[in-house]
């Protein structure tokens, strides 16, 4: 693969991206999240947020129909739909992320909580919640099955793209806890889909990005909650016992509420479970690890096995967002020293970043040098197959460290994009996440397309999945001999999409 060259400034600027992004970008960010927060406090007292949601969704349809009578070409210079959510709002670490220049936008900001339904178990809400947000407007005593770890994570996203926690051994992915979507079709039309009512299309939602219609409200089912998580460490050194014991935590009669796993070194792992308590007893000591000035997650964790210390209670918000401040790795690329006492105690308070602000602040050749010479790869893999994937990304990307979450996957009927290998198995989330790999620190070349290759080779291979957010150098046939195309090509098909919204390879594809 041909490499365009970086310019020696943009080198230098993310090297040294600390001398920016600490004075000016962390001051920014973090009033730029007061405000945030401050307007949704304010949006959320108003009354009328059913109200507010029909007329933005009326003023989509509008815009929808608009496309459909102009047969496609729309006075925007338009082809096909797209969301008007700019580019480096998202999460996706895509390298596609020119599909929307020249395509016809619709405004979509549907920011509200619309119903809050404890009887039923059920919280309704607009695509564009995040995570931070609806978690704070749930009721006390109730959750949901799934939570997303990053507050900046938004329903739409995890529903339509990809979501995961370290619940999901008990209750799958996040959109498996979905009672209902509300989508707009290609023809202007709102319909409803769950379960029996267009199941085709509800199942064919997941994972497809948007290329099928546009959410405009999700419903979603609550469980009751505690307020406390105790968590264990367990202290692991081989791929093999690793493996073990995640599967052993991850299934049988009564498993933990949380399970995740970190791989360190090929002799360091840790797999931490987690189980909901009233309150703290003897058996732990208490950690209100959401505070500004404490370690990052992961730097925690392994401390904790260092020092042999085994259990500890944490306040269940907390333990939700404790990836958050560290952003997983990234921090350490953004600030170096973000997780050393004294920067935690003095500026601390100003993690993390908005990853908005740094998207938005990226000179091309910036972002052209992270792509080149850092990796953040994703995927689903078979429990039993975990060593060797293991050992796959240590040999393509040259990195020790890794996140594990194991996941049930269950067989839908009809069929989504995933498809398990089993009615009900086992898989792990293996996530790679804004790592350097060994050649780069070194000074070598190194080939950030060949080596996503041999990852998608190996996973084809072996009943992987590759996650929708991540950098995707598949043809369309090997694309579509992992996912199961059949029902989704039906359901575009169906409804309209085609002709209307990107075809999803052509979305996350980065060839």
């Amino acid at each position: 693969m041909s490499r365009t060259p970086v310019p020696r400034s943009a080198r230098w600027l993310a090297d040294h991206r600390w001398l920016y992004v600490v004075p000016v970008l962390l001051p920014l960010s973090k009033a730029y999240a007061l405000a945030e927060a401050l307007s949704a406090r304010l949006r959320s007292r108003r009354a009328g947020a059913v109200r507010r949601h029909r007329r933005r969704v009326a003023l989509m349809q509008a815009r929808v129909r608009e496309h459909a009578a102009q047969g496609g070409e729309g006075r925007s210079g338009g082809g096909l739909m797209c969301t008007a959510r700019p580019q480096w709002r998202s999460m996706s670490h895509s390298r596609n992320r020119f599909y929307k220049d020249g395509a016809f936008l619709v405004p979509a900001q549907l920011d509200d909580i619309l119903q809050v339904d404890a009887q039923r178990r059920t919280v309704t809400v607009g695509p564009a919640v995040t995570m931070g947000r609806l978690m704070a407007g749930l009721p006390d005593g109730w959750t949901l099955p799934v939570v997303p770890e990053m507050e900046d994570l938004t329903v739409g996203g995890l529903v339509m793209g990809y979501g995961i926690e370290t619940s999901s051994h008990r209750h799958g992915l996040f959109a498996d806890n979905i009672e209902s979507c509300e989508v707009l079709l290609a023809g202007g039309e709102v319909v409803v889909a769950d379960r029996t009512r267009r199941a085709d299309l509800f199942h064919a939602l997941p994972w497809s990005r948007g290329t099928l219609g546009l959410l405009t409200s999700v419903q979603l089912r609550m469980i009751p909650a505690s307020p406390w998580v105790r968590l264990a460490y367990h202290r692991l050194g081989s791929a093999a016992a690793l493996t073990d014991c995640l599967e052993s935590y991850s299934s049988g009669p009564a498993p933990p509420d949380f399970v995740e796993g970190f791989r360190f070194s090929p002799t360091e792992s840790v797999v931490v479970t987690g189980t909901l308590a009233d309150r703290p007893r003897g058996d732990g000591t208490v950690n209100r690890m959401g505070r500004w000035h404490k370690p990052w997650f992961h730097e925690h964790v392994r401390a904790q096995c260092r020092l042999r210390r085994n259990a500890e209670y944490v306040p269940l918000r907390d333990y939700y967002f404790r990836h958050s401040r560290s952003i997983y790795w990234a921090a350490e690329m953004l600030v170096p020293s973000g997780n050393h006492p004294l920067f935690r105690y003095a500026l601390g308070w100003l993690m993390p970043p908005k990853a908005a602000f740094l998207k938005r602040t990226e000179t091309p050749g910036i972002r052209r040098l992270y792509l080149q010479n850092t990796v953040t790869q994703e995927a689903l893999v078979p429990v039993r197959a975990l060593p060797e994937a293991i050992e796959k990304c240590r040999e393509a990307f040259h990195v020790d460290r890794m996140w594990l979450c194991p996941v049930t996957l269950r067989r839908s009927e009809p069929e989504g994009l995933v498809s398990p290998g089993t009615a009900d198995g086992l898989y792990v989330d293996i996530a790679v996440v804004f790592e350097t790999p060994e050649p780069v620190r070194l000074g070598r070349r190194w080939d950030v397309r060949q080596a996503t290759r041999e990852f998608e080779a190996w996973l084809l291979c072996n009943g992987g999945f590759q996650v929708p957010y991540v950098a995707s150098h598949m043809t369309r046939e090997e694309f579509w001999s992992m996912f199961a195309h059949r029902p989704y090509l039906a359901a575009r098909k169906k409804y309209g999409a085609e002709g209307a919204f990107l075809d999803i390879y052509d979305k996350v594809s980065s060839n």
